[in-house]
């Protein structure tokens, strides 16, 4: 394996690892969307990308 490959995948469990401690961290403004984005996120990682642009519009403001 290369090491652009090594840390595209570093990078992507990093992110993926910050989005999960953020779902589970923080006040959402409906409690479905939190089950939704946890479930979703643990199961299919990829929705961590977009948790992370949707953020902003989920979570309440404090």
């Amino acid at each position: 394996m290369s090491n652009v490959t090594l840390v595209i995948f570093f990078l992507f469990i990093v992110f993926w690892l910050y989005s999960i401690i953020s779902v589970f961290t923080s006040e959402f403004k409906d409690k479905k969307q939190k089950v939704f984005w946890s479930i979703g996120i643990i199961f299919v990682p990829f929705l961590a990308f977009f948790y992370l642009f949707m953020k902003k519009n989920l979570l309440q403001n404090k």
